[in-house]
């Protein structure tokens, strides 16, 4: 945990310099240094969780698999490759569109990408066919919506779903998005609650059989009691309780916000998940896939809710997002210690930082 809060502090002395500076050439040297942090910590693991599966895919050629990763797997091993250098393309490609999708909306790259890594390290390495296909689907609704330019946008989702299908649920972001903005918050709670009635029907009748690839995520290995998802759940409440705190209060002196754009997008798809956060309660693989890969945007969506506050003002709400960035860090790593046997998430990261050489070295 230490090391954690060591990344923390530094992430926020260097991230509110980038924000206070808004130098080019120091803004594209911590770029430099946090992309570079993000392959070090990553393109050299050698195990996770799902890395004996994707292995087999890749051995056998599995056609069964998502299209991408079947045809990729096929042009590795035709061409001598192993699927460690499969794995690694992977790693390289997430990283570059993850930092293209970043710098469309700020240009605090350092900041949201180390957060978004301590938080969601375990899921956005192992899950390779997902959080590939995930950025490019944001960047579909970038395009579609902000550019209006179909003409790059269903390619975009085309690919996203060749990358993983399951993705195509976030498509339901295309209509929501129509909803005006000041109403906004309060229909994603109602469509919250008919998805968690959907969902609790389905599980109770037994009918995830029937939804193909989306039947796995009604199995029981991903299944949980109420007071389980809950606690599960914690991370995505505790940002969207501060979200919305923060939100009313400084939208309540800034009205002008509701006519800009650019907010118009950031704050209706980071508050889009909150669509499936209760039924996360029952099937804690729907946080996983759909609520907390968005951490992104929460990040995006409150640098710029803060942009034209005093240098003063901005620094004290980072510094606050800071206090709710090691909470939430506190809710993988240190609370599930004093509620299970075994915390699982810590369990996983040793490994996969024990597979490293270089990591192994620096932290073991």
């Amino acid at each position: 945990m230490e090391y954690i809060l060591i990344i923390f502090i530094l992430q926020f002395i260097f991230g509110q310099l980038i924000q206070n500076l808004n130098s080019k050439p120091f803004t594209l040297f911590f770029d430099v240094i946090a992309f570079g942090l993000v392959l070090l910590f990553s393109i050299g693991i050698t195990y996770t969780a799902d890395w004996q599966m994707y292995y087999w895919f890749y051995k056998i050629e599995y056609d069964e698999t998502d299209y991408a990763f079947y045809w990729l797997s096929i042009y590795f091993a035709d061409h001598g490759y192993s699927y460690e250098a499969l794995f690694q393309f992977h790693i390289i490609v997430i990283s570059v569109l993850n930092y293209i999708l970043i710098k469309k909306f700020s240009f605090n790259y350092f900041y949201i990408i180390i957060t978004y890594y301590v938080v969601n390290y375990v899921h956005a390495v192992n899950q390779i066919r997902y959080f590939m296909g995930f950025p490019l689907i944001l960047l579909g609704f970038h395009y579609l919506i902000q550019k209006n330019n179909w003409l790059v946008a269903i390619p975009l989702f085309i690919l996203s779903y060749l990358c993983h299908s399951a993705l195509m649920v976030l498509l339901i972001f295309i209509p929501i998005y129509r909803i005006p903005t000041k109403h906004y918050i309060k229909f994603v709670f109602f469509g919250a609650l008919a998805t968690t009635i959907v969902i609790y029907t389905v599980l109770k009748l037994k009918l995830g059989d029937a939804l193909d690839h989306f039947g796995a995520y009604f199995g029981k290995e991903f299944n949980s009691s109420f007071m389980g998802g809950l606690f599960n759940a914690l991370p995505y409440l505790i940002y969207y309780t501060f979200l919305i705190i923060e939100s009313n209060k400084l939208l309540k002196n800034n009205p002008h916000y509701y006519e800009d754009k650019n907010f118009q997008f950031l704050h209706k798809i980071s508050f889009f998940p909150l669509v499936f956060v209760f039924a996360s309660f029952f099937v804690q693989i729907l946080g996983h896939r759909y609520v907390l890969p968005f951490v992104i945007f929460w990040n995006i969506y409150y640098l710029y809710l803060i942009k034209d506050l005093s240098t003063n003002r901005r620094s004290l709400k980072l510094a606050l997002f800071g206090i709710v960035h090691i909470i939430v860090v506190c809710c993988f790593y240190i609370f599930p210690d004093f509620v299970l046997k075994e915390n699982h998430y810590v369990l996983e990261l040793v490994d996969m930082l024990k597979s490293d050489k270089i990591l192994k070295e620096i932290f073991f």
